[in-house]
């Protein structure tokens, strides 16, 4: 019974396009997947490299404000480098793809996971040159006591969240942004992350709220390494996750900022009239945070399936069937909290005018709000009724599926001569899968079938 949930799961999530992981490719098995999650992750690659670079550019202006002829200088050294450095990579690469026939999905895959591969590594290079703060005001690069105040991480967290001067001076002076954006030319509900350089003095601080480590509910901290620590912000919920990237250069600085928020402005107030505006807001973040999650390529893939649930729920308030569907269904796929049964049975009741709806409905009044239960339906006419309300509908889904249960007589009723008639209502309908058992019944059947009826 329950493989129809995650089928129902499956089918809701297939016209949502995936967008490939930024930096890592070694999930993918599938040599048609090789060539775009590569290009993806080189893109990736190139857009820090580009941060980086206008990073160090900006530190170098600033720091050397009382000399700029050294600046000019310093920055012309700069720009030589990275013109060598860049024909070096683009040299390398096809080299090492030397052995593979170009041309060949092998060949650009191993060429792309070169470019990305010497662009991260260079982009860390270029963030260790001349590290400055964007409130450093000195004719020197060596930051001061104040400009420093603490070695250690936690004591540092707890004074650059106190107030918004404090996160003002000890905020690089570039940072790195990330932010969710829609996917040109693709439908409005698939997003992807996008990465820039914005400078530090344009942002409204305070940035977060105080922080206490270790005390602060909603509020992660994750160690990368001895100089990179990440602050997981999910204090407005995992709709609105924020991760604040801090490095320890000449000391600790917040050099990025990762926000996993649906901005307003890229969703559609108005898109399904039977939803208020925040209704469909919560439909359009459900799809969108979902289709992120369900790559399973993110580390916030939890949270963003978990929001998309939550959002869909809202969504569910206004009434849809599809809103209800999906969030009754999510509810059930294991990949989600599960939520309360008589909140499930509401959801797949508001569900049950479409067919699909009526579908899971029926699933869940044989199985009940369970993951794992495989015992006999629990509400066979109750489950019946539903069937039928979606071949009504037109479901030729519903007709093979109650075919099958006539044959196997899992609702109460076995009824060879009945489960023709329903394979032959798909068949009419041009249904392969009924096609195929009305030849399948036909050919195994000892003597002729006795025409009945479906429903």
């Amino acid at each position: 019974m329950n493989r129809f949930v995650l089928t129902l799961l499956a089918a809701l999530l297939l016209p949502v396009s995936a967008a490939y992981a930024q930096n890592d490719c070694s999930h993918v098995t599938s040599s048609l997947e090789m060539v775009p999650c590569s290009e993806a992750a080189k893109k990736a690659a190139d857009a820090q490299l580009n941060v980086s670079y206008k990073q160090l550019m900006t530190r170098l202006e600033s720091d050397y404000r009382t000399d700029p002829a050294l600046g000019a200088e310093y920055a012309a050294k700069v720009k030589e480098s990275q013109r060598a450095w860049l024909k070096l990579r683009d040299a390398n690469c096809p080299l090492e793809a030397f052995e593979i026939e170009t041309g060949m999905p092998a060949h650009v895959f191993a060429v792309n996971s070169c470019i990305a591969r010497m662009s991260r590594e260079r982009s860390a290079y270029l963030d260790k040159i001349v590290p400055a703060l964007a409130s450093d005001k000195s004719t020197s690069t060596a930051p001061t006591r104040d400009a420093c105040p603490l070695e250690e991480f936690a004591p540092f967290l707890t004074t650059f969240s106190a107030n918004s001067e404090s996160q003002r001076r000890l905020t690089a002076m570039t940072v790195k942004s990330l932010v969710l954006k829609p996917v040109a030319g693709k439908d409005r509900s698939t997003f992807e992350p996008s990465t820039s350089g914005v400078s530090g003095t344009t942002f409204t601080y305070p940035l977060m709220a105080a922080i206490t480590p270790g005390k602060t509910p909603g509020v992660e901290i994750e160690e990368v390494d001895d100089s990179h620590v990440n602050v997981v912000d999910k204090r407005a919920g995992n709709s609105n996750i924020k991760i604040f990237n801090f490095s320890r250069q000449a000391c600790w600085v917040l050099e990025g900022i990762e926000d996993w928020s649906i901005s307003e402005k890229d969703l559609v107030a108005t898109e399904n009239p039977g939803m208020s505006r925040a209704e469909n807001f919560c439909y359009q973040r459900a799809e969108a945070l979902g289709g992120l999650g369900f790559l399973e390529q993110y580390r916030l893939t939890a949270e963003l399936i978990e929001a998309s649930l939550d959002n869909f729920v809202c969504a569910a308030e206004s009434g849809d069937a599809q809103a209800s569907l999906s969030a009754a269904s999510l509810s059930l796929s294991q990949m989600a909290p599960q939520l309360e049964t008589p909140k499930v049975e509401a959801l797949f009741k508001a569900a049950s005018k479409i067919p699909k709806g009526a579908m899971g409905y029926a699933k869940f009044l044989c199985s009940g709000n369970s993951t794992d239960y495989n015992g006999p339906c629990l509400h066979p006419k109750q489950a019946e009724e539903q069937v039928i309300r979606a071949i009504t509908m037109g479901s030729t889904d519903a007709m093979n599926y109650l075919a099958s249960t006539f044959e196997g007589g899992e609702l109460g009723t076995k009824d060879i001569s009945r489960a023709l008639a329903c394979y032959q209502m798909a068949a009419d309908k041009g249904d392969q899968l009924g096609v195929f058992n009305v030849g399948r019944l036909g050919s195994s059947a000892t003597a002729p079938i006795k025409v009945s009826h479906c429903i």
